[in-house]
């Protein structure tokens, strides 16, 4: 007997595991090749199943598929997988349903250039707090030039 028709004997043992478990993105065809692997693995390592009675070589076969099922629920539901929890989509089919994060690049590049043209305008102690600003510093006087920078980069609200 080949392995194709060994498995058609035990495809319900995996087809029941699939109504019983949920794997991630998994579909019918994935089940039965896991299954056909299974099988294939065990028949390889136990011939002797294969002699005598078929019984045997169910509940072997249902043993071993059901905790690789488990192993592979597992993996998904672990920490450092929760990735694989999402599926792959290609970004121009949702990319309108993507919020947008941050200034577009000409808003940034414009941003820029107003902060550049006012530091020039400024006196030297002006541009040393504009620094000590950008810098996440507290001095005295950070409170009004805020302000200022308010009404300079009020286009950006």
């Amino acid at each position: 007997m080949n392995l194709k028709e060994l498995y058609e004997e035990s495809k319900g043992i995996v087809h029941k595991c699939r109504k019983e478990y949920h794997l991630h993105l998994w579909e019918k065809e994935d089940w039965d090749q896991e299954g056909m692997m299974c099988l294939y693995e065990l028949v390889s390592h136990h011939p002797e199943l294969l002699v005598g009675e078929r019984r045997r070589l169910y509940v072997c076969f249902k043993t071993k598929f059901r905790n690789r099922i488990l192993d592979s629920i597992r993996k998904q539901e672990s920490h450092k997988r929760r990735f694989d929890k999402e599926p792959y989509e290609e970004v121009s089919e949702i990319s309108h349903r993507l919020g947008e994060k941050g200034l577009r690049l000409d808003d940034y590049y414009l941003f820029h250039e107003l902060l550049r043209n006012y530091k020039a305008s400024q006196s030297k102690e002006k541009q040393e707090q504009l620094e000590r600003l950008m810098g996440g510093e507290c001095f005295k006087g950070r409170k009004a030039l805020l302000g200022e920078l308010r009404v300079v980069l009020s286009d950006f609200r």
